[in-house]
């Protein structure tokens, strides 16, 4: 079990995962496999309803490997959401060869987590998936979520990813759910998540405030506004309300070309001056020495990375 915080090696800021872009699609949804191949989403949630005049657990072992096979048919990694308090049940509807794990909602405490992964290893081995391959995320969505957020990521190796879901857990801590105030009033709640996360080395995913509570399909400013604000506090993506975020999100949630350009620059002085014997170098009126050398190829191997994950999603559209 994965009960202390990863060593501080520096690299602990840079995603373990790239997923910029999350978009949630219906399995109920009959265009759900041409909507996940046009976002060009770097994951795909598949949500689901339980029908209540069928045996809804025969309906989706019956209907879910076709779906998953839809939803990742454009590169996308393919999820399912289902919830803490009936998870063994849904699990053993849901989990199929083709999915990379699954996003828990509803979770109060590390006990939901270990539950859950204690299905999973008995779902690998039966449906023939690789042992310990499948992930948990976690969409925090009540107030006992936070309250145990570190307890939450240390639960268990399968533990990958917070998503904020700030209207839900608005509700839950009786706070304004309309994004009418001045300031952002999960600013707190968000750093914990985000540090509890990055100390087990996963990540959490949200978008900033307002448009995090709003959900608008805003204009493109707006949304690369709100993209940069969420990176720049330590998201590394977030879960899509419209498609017409996911561009944006792709482009925003990794370096940018201009900053990758001046990462290599930095590389490249840096590592002249020290054939030159030089503890340091001057470029563009800054300082350029160990601490930030090496903190230009972490964020070149972000962009690198990112750039192997739009790869692999063009690749897949050919």
């Amino acid at each position: 079990m994965n009960t202390q915080p990863q060593q501080d090696t520096g690299e602990q800021p840079m995603p373990k995962y790239i997923r910029r872009s999350v978009y949630a699609l219906s399995i109920d949804d009959a265009q759900l496999g041409d909507k996940a191949y046009a976002s060009w989403a770097d994951a795909i949630i598949v949500d689901f309803a339980k029908r209540a005049d069928r045996d809804w657990q025969a309906d989706l072992k019956s209907r879910l490997p076709a779906a998953i096979h839809a939803a990742g048919r454009g590169g996308a990694e393919v999820f399912v959401r289902i919830h803490s308090e009936t998870a063994a049940a849904e699990l053993a509807a849901t989990v199929f060869s083709g999915i990379a794990g699954v996003v828990l909602k509803g979770v109060r405490g590390p006990d939901d987590i270990t539950a859950a992964a204690q299905c999973l290893d008995a779902l690998e081995v039966s449906r023939g998936i690789t042992a310990g391959t499948l992930e948990i995320d976690v969409e925090v969505d009540n107030a006992a979520a936070v309250w145990h957020s570190l307890e939450i990521a240390r639960a268990h190796p399968r533990f990958g990813v917070f998503y904020v879901n700030e209207p839900a857990l608005c509700a839950s801590l009786g706070m304004q759910t309309s994004p009418t105030l001045d300031f952002d009033p999960l600013e707190y709640i968000k750093s914990q998540l985000i540090t509890v996360a990055i100390s087990v080395g996963g990540q959490a995913l949200g978008m900033s405030y307002p448009l995090s509570q709003s959900l608008e399909n805003a204009g493109d400013e707006v949304v690369k506004k709100a993209v940069k604000r969420a990176r720049d506090t330590g998201f590394k993506g977030t879960l899509c309300a419209h498609t017409s975020w996911i561009k944006f999100a792709n482009e925003g949630f990794r370096p940018s070309p201009d900053e990758s350009a001046t990462y290599v620059k930095m590389i490249e002085l840096f590592a002249e001056g020290l054939k030159r014997g030089m503890a340091s170098v001057p470029m563009d009126g800054k300082m350029i020495d160990v601490p930030v050398d090496l903190r230009a190829k972490l964020y070149l191997k972000w962009a690198n990375r990112a750039q192997a994950r739009d790869d692999e999603k063009t690749k897949a559209h050919q």
